[in-house]
């Protein structure tokens, strides 16, 4: 008997397949600062983050609401805040906050007291752009992507 995981890996594919087959190019990734807009983004639970990103349908100036659990992307190393495929962050840092900035350059900071070695909190800051990517409207570090909700605007 077939497992479950068997059968859906099978239909997400092909999901994923007809998706692609409907635009003359693969769904590239993108950079994060230059494909999601800051304004509107929001951090839930200390670590869900949603944001508006582009998707590739560019012919319709297409975004997607996206939203994606940076405890997938980030972790706490010693009371600051790194990069880290599922390093599970919010379980030793907590008053997170997300800050967006235009000036020098785009950017969008997360803030949170993190836990050192003593269990003492410190503030740590990261710049999420070095860890975030636009994935066609998904959010997404590592090998991971965020949901994403389909908005659709005319120019």
């Amino acid at each position: 008997m077939r497992s479950f995981s068997q059968i859906l890996l099978p239909a997400g594919l092909v999901i994923f397949a007809a998706g692609w087959a409907a635009s003359d190019e693969p769904p590239q990734i993108q950079s994060f600062v230059d494909y999601c807009g800051f304004v509107g983004a929001n951090l839930t639970d200390t670590h869900w983050l949603g944001v508006f990103c582009r998707n590739n349908m560019t012919d319709v100036y297409g975004y997607n609401y996206t939203w994606i659990d940076l405890d997938f992307c980030l972790g706490n190393n010693g009371s600051q805040l790194i990069p880290y495929e599922n390093g599970n962050y919010s379980t030793s840092c907590t008053d997170c906050t997300i800050h967006s900035s235009r000036q020098p350059k785009n950017s969008l900071m997360l803030t949170c007291s993190c836990e050192d070695a003593n269990w003492e909190l410190v503030e740590s800051s990261i710049e999420l752009n070095t860890t975030l990517f636009d994935y066609n409207g998904s959010a997404g570090c590592f090998d991971h992507l965020g949901n994403k909700t389909w908005l659709h605007h005319n120019l």
